[in-house]
């Protein structure tokens, strides 16, 4: 069980980390068709990012 949830999700890239740790304030995660709430964008396939 315990490796089941550490294998939920992909590793970051370099870009993703940057992001996370003081790139722009993230709002969410993106959607399976990449939208994001009104106001952010979709980083990468991954994280919405205020605009």
């Amino acid at each position: 069980m315990k490796k089941q949830i550490l294998n939920l999700g992909k590793p970051l890239s370099k870009t993703q980390q940057t992001l996370i740790n003081g790139g722009g304030e993230i709002v969410g995660l993106c959607d399976f068709e990449g939208n994001c709430p009104r106001g952010s964008y979709c980083a990468d396939g991954y994280v919405c990012i205020k605009n």
